[in-house]
C-alpha cells in the first residue's frame, strides 16, 4: 500500500482525521486521482485536469520530487510514501 500525506489545513477542509492516508496505487497519477476521488474537495487543489497537477502542488515520493522522475507516471513499488504539498512563494 502507498501512504499519502498531506497538510493538515487541507485535511481539515476534506475532512480527513488521518495524517496517513493509504491505497493501492501502481503509480503517483493513480494514486492522486485516488486521492480526489475519494475528497472531493481535494480534487481542485491537487488537480488541474484528470492527467495534470495544479501548478500550485509539489508532490514527492519517499523525498524525491515527481518532476525529477517520471511526473505521474511514477511507479510505486510498495510502501513507498507520497507526500503532497502546496508550493510556497514569497521573497
Amino acid at each position: 500500500m502507498t501512504a499519502i500525506v498531506i497538510p493538515s489545513a487541507w485535511r481539515t477542509a476534506a475532512g480527513i482525521g488521518d495524517v496517513r492516508l493509504t491505497c493501492a496505487a501502481e503509480t503517483v497519477g493513480e494514486a492522486v486521482t485516488w486521492l480526489a476521488d475519494t475528497y472531493p474537495p481535494l480534487r481542485q487543489r491537487v488537480l488541474a485536469e484528470p492527467d495534470r497537477l495544479t501548478s500550485w502542488v509539489n508532490v514527492f515520493v519517499d523525498g524525491d520530487d515527481i518532476r525529477e522522475l517520471d511526473g505521474l507516471d511514477t511507479r510505486l513499488p510498495a510502501d513507498k510514501e507520497i507526500i503532497v504539498l502546496p508550493a510556497l512563494a514569497g521573497g
